[in-house]
């Protein structure tokens, strides 16, 4: 069984069916009753804030025993399996409104169909992410620093190197001199490496957050979500895992 959830708090995802399942983070207001909430059980959505999409990561890490496969997209993101505009130049990213989404194959295909296909992929890779970016004059440190506070990303890095000393010369690789970014937290793989990487994460991201004071401005306040944008690179290159990089939707009227 597989299992893609897809995080909103604002809006009702255009996407919703047996694989495709909505899950509303943070504390606000339902959006609908029938929705999927991240402040049930195991959780930690009153972080909702400062983590972003991770506190629907961590509510599946600690709470879904029911599927095989389990990922996560965005209610204006999505993974794009099926049509081939990607094949005719390098982009990571097509922007494209509601009404043009409804015309694709992904809105449209069978919860059954897009089932096999994502099966089909992991049968020959690891873990699903979104195409990468190839920076061409910085690197994932360099970006982080340009756009949020170095102090926080130098901090991130030297926990890691306490708790999981092995990641060191990777860190210099993959994060001090790496071009290669996958964006937006989305991921599918099986719910063991996800358990794993999640497990990983915030051993890291819970204690930096021990340790700084959280921005007060709202966007920089998300500084768990943003780090983490660039940690699972770190994670999923150190650990070798067969990644299958595929463009995505971004929904720009939502």
């Amino acid at each position: 069984m597989i299992k893609i959830f897809v995080v909103t708090h604002k809006e009702n995802p255009l996407l919703s069916n047996e694989v495709l399942v909505p899950i509303q983070v943070g504390t606000n207001e339902t959006i609908t009753p029938a929705i999927l909430r991240d402040n049930t059980l195991d959780n930690i959505a009153a972080k909702n804030g400062n983590y972003c999409e991770l506190t629907a990561a961590y509510w599946i890490w600690k709470n879904v025993k029911d599927a095989d496969y389990v990922g996560i997209c965005h209610y204006r993101r999505y993974l794009n399996f099926y049509n081939n505009w990607y094949n005719l130049k390098p982009s990571a990213q097509k922007k494209i409104k509601t009404e043009d989404f409804k015309n694709t194959k992904l809105y449209n295909v069978s919860s059954d169909k897009l089932e096999k296909k994502i099966a089909s992929i992991l049968s020959e890779y690891d873990v699903i992410l979104c195409r990468p970016y190839k920076f061409k004059t910085s690197t994932l440190t360099k970006n982080y620093c340009d756009d949020h506070r170095c102090e926080d990303w130098d901090l991130t890095k030297k926990i890691i190197l306490e708790k999981y000393p092995e990641y060191k010369d990777n860190i210099v690789k993959f994060l001090d001199e790496g071009t290669t970014f996958h964006i937006g937290n989305m991921m599918i793989t099986s719910k063991e490496k996800f358990d794993a990487y999640y497990s990983w994460l915030f051993s890291i991201l819970f204690e930096l957050e021990s340790q700084i004071k959280i921005p007060e401005d709202a966007y920089q306040a998300r500084i768990f979500g943003f780090i983490s944008e660039r940690l699972i690179n770190l994670y999923m290159y150190h650990n070798k895992f067969k990644i299958k990089g595929v463009p995505s939707y971004k929904i720009i009227d939502l």
